[in-house]
């Protein structure tokens, strides 16, 4: 799939575009992804995020998950392999991520506010299919995700045939 996501939004004035705060970097390896939205909730702990990366198929989409910035490192180089395997296109993190080393060489987007080494071991609640507010964007469970290195622009319909 070939795109620019200036381009997008060029494009496509007449359509709902949201542009992702320049505070989102990506750690990941792929450097431009698109895909249908899966919201996920977390409270500090990543355990259902992480039994969703390695437990589901994918299918080309894009995990969109708030953990609120809780200053834990949520996202590392087991869960960029489990999304790599199991055909997920790009995680975006309201929060931070770790193994940085490694997960720049995983071919799976990874956008996040910063880094943190330590990590949260207990089980907390989390809920998925909830609409998410971060970054200046609204995600809805549904909505199309674009990232290059311009930026991540989200809109609730797809902008490419």
């Amino acid at each position: 799939m070939e795109f620019e996501t200036a381009d997008l939004c060029d494009d496509n004035q007449n359509k709902k575009i949201q542009v992702l705060s320049s505070e989102f970097k990506n750690y990941g390896g792929l450097k431009k992804c698109a895909g249908e939205i899966v919201t996920v909730k977390l409270d500090k702990s990543n355990w259902r995020l992480l039994e969703m990366l390695r437990d589901e198929d994918g299918q080309g989409r894009v995990v969109v998950v708030d953990n609120a910035q809780y200053f834990y490192g949520v996202v590392g180089d087991k869960l960029m392999a489990f999304a790599k395997n199991n055909n997920w296109k790009a995680i975006i993190l309201n929060g931070y991520v770790r193994d940085v080393a490694h997960t720049k060489d995983i071919e799976v987007g990874l956008y996040a506010i910063g880094t943190c080494p330590l990590r949260n071991f207990e089980k907390t609640n989390s809920s998925r299919g909830d609409q998410l507010s971060f970054g200046g964007v609204t995600f809805n469970q549904g909505d199309y995700l674009y990232a290059d290195e311009d930026g991540v622009i989200v809109c609730n319909e797809p902008l490419i045939s």
